[in-house]
């Protein structure tokens, strides 16, 4: 059996205490959340705070501010908190993965903090002298998708494609692939232009870029291959409910791997932060401060990430 799996409620603010109190009432062993027990007072009255499966994340928090459904610094500080406890618990060898609860970056950026999202801070926090290189992977039964870069603006997105940090994405992939599913990936590249560039009709990227990334990363023993148009892409490659998917589309940007991966429903999946040291998971949803403390909170994604979390720790053994 392997260690506890480690659940961080996000933003107090948002539904992640509802979740928290949904979570308790199921039989769920072998984990522990992590949350602050004042912010459960007040946002989630009815929890058993003697529960085993808690730990209380104390702070100096100004709690009787937080008004539920608005980002706050105070929030975005909790949650901060929250998230390196159980960091530091994962570095520390006393959980075997984390599963982290839905944040707000806007609350990240008024208490100080301006991380983009999970996936940069996590890997600051795992080696801030030298953080390690990660990607996100969008995971679910029929499609896994690395995304070659994530929280920056489009535009940034295509300048700043380039072969050494496309090239490391595939190996990042690779790497962590054979790490959690013991075999080889087939790694799948999604092109940038329409029609992947009608020969340099439509743009040069395929033929400048892409191309020359696949052919190295086939020398280097890489099952790798493309670029796909990005329309086709998607629905070609879905890996049809086998029990060990084995094909990874690499998407260049964020919203090209997001838009068809979220078209399968928000309890579909997961996202993965890959490169990390240790797992990460999380649910593929945000903190729903339209509907945070209104008890319509669907604990359906958080049990996805648990299932899925638990079959990559399996699969490790």
């Amino acid at each position: 059996m392997y260690k506890p799996i480690g659940i961080t409620m996000g933003d107090p603010a948002g539904i992640g205490p509802e979740l928290v109190s949904k979570l308790l009432l199921t039989d769920q062993k072998n984990v522990l959340i992590y949350a602050n027990f004042e912010c459960l007072k007040k946002f989630a009255p009815t929890v058993n705070l003697n529960d085993s499966r808690l730990v209380n994340v104390i702070g100096d928090f100004d709690t009787p501010n937080l008004v539920s459904g608005k980002p706050s610094a105070e929030g975005g500080h909790i949650s901060l908190t929250i998230l390196r406890r159980a960091v530091d618990d994962c570095i520390d060898a006393k959980l075997s993965a984390i599963i982290t609860g839905p944040i707000s970056k806007f609350s990240w950026h008024l208490a100080g903090q301006n991380w983009p999202g999970h996936t940069e801070l996590l890997a600051n926090l795992a080696n801030p002298k030298n953080p390690p290189k990660v990607r996100m992977l969008l995971y679910s039964q029929n499609l896994m998708i690395v995304l070659n870069s994530v929280h920056i603006s489009l535009k940034d997105a295509i300048l700043n494609l380039n072969e050494s940090n496309l090239i490391e994405t595939v190996q990042i992939t690779d790497r962590w692939y054979s790490k959690n599913f013991g075999k080889k990936a087939q790694i799948i590249l999604a092109a940038l232009n329409p029609h992947a560039g009608e020969s340099g009709i439509l743009g040069y990227e395929e033929i400048e870029i892409l191309k020359p990334v696949v052919l190295k990363a086939t020398e280097c023993g890489i099952r790798i291959s493309g670029p796909y148009p990005a329309d086709t892409v998607f629905f070609k490659n879905k890996n049809n409910d086998s029990i060990e998917p084995d094909k990874i589309i690499v998407a260049l940007y964020h919203d090209q791997g997001l838009i068809p991966f979220k078209l399968n429903g928000l309890d579909a999946g997961i996202n993965t932060t890959i490169g990390l040291p240790f797992l990460r998971t999380s649910v593929d949803h945000g903190t729903a401060f339209d509907i945070a403390g209104k008890n319509l909170a669907s604990l359906e994604p958080m049990l996805v990430a648990l299932s899925m979390t638990k079959k990559i720790l399996s699969n490790r053994r």
